[in-house]
């Protein structure tokens, strides 16, 4: 009886294990090896060749011209899903289309320039052929400001709505006026009667200065008899008198301009 080599690779990073069988081992004998060595149940074991091709359990290990080694791979069963996901799949396909990006900037032209960078020279081109313009507008704008500073604006007429204001200022000018009128006549009748004092004195004077000039008329007859002694002596005494005239009516000038000041 001839004997072959049977590689078995596990999952999980586990090591593949390899052990001698009879050439007419079948895949049922080999499960209850691996169960003994890797206590995996047999109703779990499912084994494949390497291209993906399942084995039954009836099916002989060594199949075809070669029987001195095997390679087979070891899964497990799994439970089935309850599908759907295809349906998932689409919906979120569905999602990812109406995400489409519209942004391409980024993205180069044959000749190796981004997008972004050809739109900003565009802008930049548009904006230097727009300075002029706006150079004027500028400039319009500055000389119609000035035209409207060189402009002379109408006064606003304003109305002036503070009554206690107005009469505090009405009173205020009453009350001026009646104290200017009541100095005023106070120094009214304070001149008129230093006038008549003047007056008065003034009048005394004439007569004092009548009489004077009858007594020098008397003397001055009584002397004609060239009496020279007694003439001088009636000059002076006239001289006397004309001084004291002269004097009283300075007092009498000097008092009318008191009282007219």
């Amino acid at each position: 009886m001839s004997y072959g080599q049977v590689i078995i690779n596990l999952f999980g990073g586990r090591s593949p294990l390899c052990f001698t069988v009879p050439s007419d081992v079948l895949i049922q004998q080999v499960k209850a090896e691996v169960e003994l060595r890797t206590a995996i149940p047999i109703a779990e074991q499912r084994f494949t060749t390497l291209g993906g091709k399942p084995f039954e359990d009836n099916a002989s290990v060594f199949q075809g011209s070669n029987n001195e080694f095997v390679t087979l791979n070891l899964s497990l069963g799994l439970l089935g899903g309850k599908g759907g996901f295809g349906s998932m799949l689409r919906a979120q396909g569905g999602k990812m289309a109406s995400q489409k990006t519209t942004n391409f900037e980024a993205c180069r032209d044959l000749n190796g320039r981004r997008l972004r960078t050809i739109k900003e020279a565009k802008r930049l081109a548009d904006y230097l052929e727009k300075e002029p313009e706006r150079k004027r507008a500028r400039e319009e704008k500055i000389r119609k400001k000035i035209d409207e500073g060189l402009q002379e604006h109408p006064a606003k007429k304003s109305r002036f709505d503070d009554n206690k204001y107005l009469r505090d200022s009405q009173e205020i000018i009453e009350n001026v006026k009646n104290t200017v009128a009541e100095v005023m006549k106070s120094k009214k009748s304070a001149s008129q009667s230093s006038k008549k004092q003047t007056i008065s004195a003034l009048t005394m004077w004439d007569d004092v200065s009548d009489d004077a000039s009858d007594d020098s008329s008397d003397d001055a007859s009584d002397d004609a008899g060239g009496n020279d002694v007694s003439g001088n002596g009636g000059s002076d005494e006239v001289s006397a008198d004309e001084s004291e005239a002269e004097t009283s009516c300075s007092d009498y000038s000097n008092s009318r301009e008191s009282s007219s000041e």
